[in-house]
C-alpha cells in the first residue's frame, strides 16, 4: 500500500473538480503572448526566450524550505509542448502571492492539459495510506502515481503532476519527465 498526503488528496480533488467544469479554463483567458508564457517579440521581430524559472525566491532552493515558486515560470510553453507532444492553447495561473502552501499552473493543450501542483508536505504527510496508489521508481525521493496523477516528494516539496491526453503508459511517462525537469528549478 501506498501513502498520500492530504494536500495530495486536496489538490487531485481540484484538478479533477475544477477541469472537469471549466473553471481552471476560465480563470485566465489567455489571450496575451505574456499570459500564455510565449516567447515576447523584441523591437527587431525576434523572439527572446521566456524564462523557465530556475531562479526561485532570490535565496536559492525551495526543495526545504522559502516560499515555492510559481510553477507557471518552471516550464517554458515550448518545453511543455517537447515534454509532452501536444501544443499549448491556453495557459491559467493561480495568482496566488509568494508564502502560499500550494501553488498550480495548468497549461490547455490540443485534446489534452498539463497540471502542476507544488505544496508544502513532510514525509510522513506524503505516506498517508491511500489503497490504489502505484508505486514509481526513478524520480525523486519517494514517488507514486494515483487517478492519473504523479505524487513525488522531493525534499519537503511534494510535486504533483497530471498529464492528459495520450494513454496511460504514456500521460505517466509525460508526468515523469515534467517532473524531472522541474524538480531542480524549485
Amino acid at each position: 500500500m501506498k501513502r498520500l498526503s492530504a494536500l495530495a488528496v486536496v489538490s487531485f480533488t481540484a484538478v479533477a473538480a475544477l477541469s472537469g467544469c471549466g473553471i481552471l479554463d476560465s480563470k485566465t483567458n489567455g489571450n496575451s503572448a505574456a499570459a500564455q508564457g510565449a516567447a515576447q517579440p523584441t523591437p527587431t521581430g525576434a523572439a527572446e526566450p521566456t524564462p523557465t524559472g530556475t531562479a526561485v525566491s532570490g535565496t536559492g532552493s525551495a526543495k526545504d524550505a522559502g516560499d515555492l515558486p510559481d510553477p507557471c515560470t518552471l516550464l517554458s510553453k515550448a518545453e511543455v509542448v517537447d515534454l509532452t507532444g501536444r501544443e499549448v492553447t491556453q495557459i491559467d495561473k493561480d495568482d496566488a502571492e509568494p508564502g502560499t502552501a500550494t501553488r498550480f499552473c495548468q497549461w490547455q493543450q490540443e485534446s489534452g492539459q498539463l497540471a502542476l501542483f507544488i505544496s508544502r508536505t513532510t514525509e510522513d504527510e506524503f505516506k498517508t495510506t491511500i489503497a490504489d496508489a502505484k508505486p514509481v521508481d526513478g524520480v525523486g525521493e519517494d514517488a507514486f502515481e494515483l487517478a492519473g496523477h504523479l505524487y513525488v516528494l522531493y525534499g519537503t516539496a511534494q510535486i504533483d503532476v497530471y498529464s492528459r491526453g495520450a494513454s496511460d503508459e504514456q500521460n505517466l511517462t509525460d508526468a515523469t519527465e515534467v517532473t524531472k525537469a522541474v524538480m531542480p528549478r524549485i
